[in-house]
């Protein structure tokens, strides 16, 4: 919005900036549903740079890089289904319960992270459900929710073909049957090193510090589908090394930065396009 302002008493000589204010960022789905969007067509961008807040980096320092920026990321549930019984009388029923025992670290062992390569694989188990709370009845339903993450686009379909197979396998050995969805489902962030290179220039021009400090990330971010048809850079501005965790309770955006950032955005905006 700043950015807009600036350019609104400053037009640029030539071309447009577009600016974009992305719906539903958190779970995956915003950007995919810009850019499906029949209108979208009529904006697309030759260019797309995006400025996320990071904790934990000087205030005002830019961590950056060329090439993957933000990994891939997909939550996959899987829902086990089977027969409740009398807690008395387990035989009667089928539990998912030794299946999910089974398949917890089975899935954990395909992606235990390490070095952001290309092989980098990640699978977190972040929430598991077997039947409701109860003394009298054995479960005869059960869930997991599976966080995956992959360093390219390319690996996580590969890597959800190998969590689904684990979880057939698993019901068939137990008489289950199961079922699956997919959440929060994030393209890589790959920064374009034409990108990467005007927005560093941008930033060396107006003496925004900047470096490759703790990038590339295992977080996802929702900007990398803009980067299919774009040119695109994603630039981390630190609030303070000491300055409080994203989705902290105490964590309060520091307006400080809007100036520092909407500098960044004009440069850029002006070294492409120039000034009328």
């Amino acid at each position: 919005l700043a950015l807009g302002r600036m350019i609104s008493r400053q037009p640029v000589a030539q071309g447009r900036v577009i600016l974009m204010f992305q719906p539903a960022e958190e779970d995956g789905s915003g950007a995919k549903a810009v850019v499906a969007d029949p209108a979208y067509r009529d904006i697309q961008a030759d260019w797309a740079f995006a400025i996320h807040i990071e904790p934990g980096r000087p205030f005002g320092y830019v961590s950056t890089c060329a090439g993957l920026i933000n990994c891939a990321s997909l939550g996959l549930k899987i829902m086990l289904s089977g027969k409740t019984a009398h807690a008395a009388d387990p035989e009667d029923g089928i539990s998912p319960a030794l299946a999910i025992a089974e398949l917890i670290p089975a899935l954990d062992a395909l992606g235990q992270g390490g070095s952001l390569d290309d092989d980098f694989r990640l699978v977190t188990i972040t929430h598991v459900k077997v039947g409701e709370p109860s003394f009298g009845v054995a479960p005869g339903d059960g869930e997991i929710f599976a966080t995956l993450r992959t360093a390219g686009d390319e690996g996580m379909g590969r890597l959800e073909e190998m969590a689904r197979t684990l979880a057939v396998t698993a019901a068939e050995k137990f008489g289950l049957s199961v079922d699956f969805d997919v959440c929060d489902s994030f393209a890589a962030s790959i920064n374009d090193p034409e990108a990467y290179s005007v927005a560093t220039k941008a930033m060396h021009a107006i003496d925004v510090a900047y470096g490759d400090a703790g990038v590339p990330m295992r977080a996802s971010e929702d900007f990398g589908v803009f980067g299919w048809d774009a040119k695109a850079a994603m630039l981390c501005l630190g609030p303070g090394e000491d300055y409080a965790a994203l989705h902290n309770p105490d964590y309060d955006f520091p307006d400080e930065l809007i100036p520092i950032g909407s500098a960044i955005f004009e440069r850029i905006a002006r070294d492409l396009l120039g000034t009328a």
